[in-house]
């Protein structure tokens, strides 16, 4: 997923960089493709009929069609690399589990709606660990290798191997720098998360390229684009632009020796507006000004000297304290600016509230008519931090308790920028809080001096069967060995719950909201699974 309208700020932006696809441009060498999109987009185009088998092998001979039609189309000359969902970081268990939960709430609460709402095949299935996507994986491969594809190697990544797709296809580039640098590379993909990860990578290579269609709504944001059309985005010029908008040096020579570090630091400026592995700061939203604030805060601490946040090895501490320092003094205003654009929406929401087509929509689009936490909380009126960490963290706040948050998000931000430079650097490391510190607490915690949060752990990722049971939902694991099913429902059946909490404070769709859920101990887990897989 990334960071949540990502790709709609660079066609507002950027749109010079997003360019019709044309495979007579340039001569491909190499295409890398995210995957698992590509099954849900199966899953939509494929009418369900209460049969699971029949459904899932309609649904594997169609991901083989697409994933060939792509390299037909992209036509690589030497590689192709198919890479699936593997298990990920406990990180990001948090953020699947999530999902998951809000997917089984909005498909119960339609269903109580309407009772003859439409029986749908259980999306929960497309994790790693399933029977689905172990017949996916060998259909996959079965399928490649009766192919005749002139002289490609293909290589195919399942479930069956740890990661992410995106991250498999990153950890592949960082090995074989050298090809890579000499050779023409498109990646296929639709997570934001991809675009930082070429950018971040492009110091290995200026011919990386991003290939994706264009989402139906696209016309409404550029209408020289156009809706399900195959576009490249030109990585090496986004680099270019970028710098030029985090720096004021308009000096070639001084742009050459600060392209990377510039790059590496707009990597890691935009951990701030949230991803899949921490949630953004009420004073900055993508949607409105955040990313502005951020380079604008940059460019004037930072524009016109050679420091910078981080390098290719470490976090430079004090500059980031002095960064956070600068935010936090505006924090307030920030805030206040971002409800006066959330009111506006909250009036638009409710006058449309008549006009939705369906009950769908008139739910995911509660965060903005219901804002009874936000008003609450009530910034910029006395004790409002207060009421910002008693409603949205569920404490008491005090000097201790703001510390562990704080840290904790410290050792976030140092997890990213590993994770997206190197390799993961702890399977086991999460963010344990819904939302972040305010600005004016975590600038306080911020090191002077050159420390790590997180150094690399040697410990490997968790079994895709605990996984599994990690992010799955009560009505959704049945997908499990019937023995593990059976231990669960008996002994931890308080990790199931039915009835939960979804706070939406600051969210404007509902799948964007954070599930109150109960802590799963993974080590517990990992042994019940372990005892119960013989």
């Amino acid at each position: 997923m990334g960071i949540p309208s990502y790709f709609v700020h660079i066609v507002k932006n950027h749109s010079q960089i997003i360019k019709k696809f044309q495979n007579k441009d340039i001569n491909i060498h190499n295409l890398y493709i995210d995957s698992n999109s590509v099954i849900y987009d199966g899953i939509r185009e494929i009418e369900y009929k209460n049969c699971n088998d029949s459904f899932e092998k309609k649904l594997i001979t169609w991901v083989c069609e697409k994933l060939l039609y792509y390299i037909n189309l992209i036509d690589p000359v030497n590689r192709v690399l198919i890479a699936f969902d593997g298990v990920a970081p406990v990180a990001k268990l948090e953020q699947q589990r999530n999902r998951r939960y809000k997917t089984w709430f909005v498909n119960n609460h339609l269903s109580m709606i309407n009772s003859e709402i439409e029986n749908k095949w259980d999306t929960t299935a497309v994790t790693p660990g399933t029977e689905f996507m172990n017949k996916l994986y060998k259909g996959v491969l079965s399928y490649f290798n009766n192919k005749k594809l002139k002289n490609l190697e293909i290589i195919i990544s399942g479930s069956n191997s740890c990661g992410e797709g995106e991250h498999k296809i990153y950890r592949y580039i960082r090995k074989n720098e050298k090809y890579h640098f000499d050779t023409n590379t498109i990646i296929y993909g639709l997570d934001a998360d991809l675009i930082m990860l070429t950018l971040i990578h492009s110091k290995i290579s200026n011919n990386l390229y991003l290939f994706r269609e264009t989402p139906q709504f696209i016309s409404s944001v550029d209408r020289n684009l156009v809706p399900d059309e195959h576009y490249v985005l030109d990585i090496f010029e986004l680099s270019e632009k970028i710098t030029e908008e985090m720096t004021n040096m308009n000096n070639v020579d001084k742009k050459k020796i600060i392209n990377k570090n510039c790059i590496n630091d707009y990597i890691f400026l935009c951990f701030f507006l949230g991803n899949d592995f921490m949630p953004h700061f009420p004073a900055l939203n993508i949607r409105t000004n955040g990313i502005n604030i951020l380079l604008e805060t940059y460019n004037y601490l930072f524009g016109k000297t050679n420091d910078v946040l981080i390098d290719d090895k470490k976090i430079y501490w004090k500059n980031l304290r002095k960064f956070v320092e600068e935010l936090a003094k505006n924090e307030e205003n920030y805030c206040m600016e971002e409800m006066k654009q959330r009111e506006k929406m909250e009036r638009r929401a409710k006058d449309k509230l008549g006009t939705y087509r369906t009950a769908e929509e008139r739910l995911m689009a509660c965060p903005m008519y219901d804002r009874k936490v936000e008003k609450y909380i009530n910034i910029g009126d006395i004790g409002w931090q207060e009421r910002y960490y008693k409603e949205l963290f569920g404490v008491e706040i005090n000097d201790e308790r703001k510390k562990q948050i704080c840290i904790n998000f410290l050792e976030g931000l140092e997890w990213n920028f590993k994770y997206y430079t190197k390799d993961c650097p702890d399977w086991r490391w999460k963010y344990n809080y819904k939302y972040p510190p305010l600005l004016e607490d975590l600038y306080k915690y911020i090191p002077y001096f050159d420390t790590e949060f997180i150094e690399f752990k040697e410990e490997n990722p968790v079994m895709p069967l605990v996984q599994l049971a990690y992010v799955l939902p009560r009505n959704s694991l049945h997908l499990l060995p019937h023995k593990i099913y059976e231990q669960l429902v008996v002994k931890h059946k308080d990790w199931y719950k039915l009835d939960y909490e979804i706070l939406w404070a600051y969210c404007k769709y509902l799948w964007e909201g954070h599930v109150v859920l109960p802590h799963i101990d993974i080590d517990v887990l990992n042994k019940l699974v372990i005892i119960n897989s013989n």
